[in-house]
């Protein structure tokens, strides 16, 4: 969000270490939510100028509706501070289906493998990651199943827990025996948290 009147702006990304140095070094105000990449962590400290201590079991224990904010603004009174956000005073309105097609950045895509092999294109996205099981081998969907690769991939890259969990509870289900129509469950699940219907995930 941008404010060329005021000269102000807002940012929101889930990748400071992707930010130019400059941009990082500008921002008075910094909030940050759950986070456990070291990467990130180092970047977010880097970003407070205080090189004091180490940040990553503060940032990783942040609970949902958890937040901390940075020493560098003044209401931080020169430390890590941490806090709750307040409940919402107006509903949400779901628009998660926006992030059906937001790519993830390199070496976080999903590759569907046989025997340590790579079989067809990395999914970038979650429409691509549909799109791939629907066309990926039963004997490829039953592994990655039964070692919980999907539910960790969407976790880990895409920090959905909710979806996350959904598609764990496939899993589970399906090396319980009780899943018969894996591709079903599991193209349902991602869905039913985004709000489309079957003709909108290609």
């Amino acid at each position: 969000m941008l404010d060329l009147d005021l000269g102000a702006y807002t940012l929101v990304t889930y990748r400071p270490s992707d930010l130019h140095p400059d941009v990082r070094k500008a921002m008075e105000i910094v909030i940050v939510t759950r986070t456990t990449e070291p990467e990130q962590v180092r970047a977010i400290q880097s970003m407070s100028g205080n090189g004091a201590g180490d940040w990553s079991t503060t940032l990783a224990g942040l609970a949902v509706g958890e937040g901390a904010l940075l020493p560098r603004a003044q209401e931080a009174l020169g430390k890590l501070q941490r806090f709750s956000f307040l409940p919402r005073l107006t509903s949400h309105v779901r628009h998660r289906s926006k992030y059906l097609d937001v790519p993830v950045s390199g070496g976080h895509e999903f590759v569907f493998t046989a025997d340590g092999w790579p079989v067809g294109s990395p999914a970038r996205t979650l429409q691509e990651f549909v799109s791939s099981l629907r066309t990926v081998t039963s004997v490829v969907l039953d592994g990655h199943a039964r070692r919980g690769d999907l539910s960790q991939w969407i976790a880990e890259v895409f920090h959905d827990h909710p979806l996350a969990s959904d598609i764990r509870k496939v899993e589970q289900r399906y090396r319980l025996g009780d899943v018969k129509d894996l591709r079903g469950e599991l193209e349902k699940a991602i869905q039913e948290r985004y709000d489309v219907d079957s003709g909108l995930v290609l």
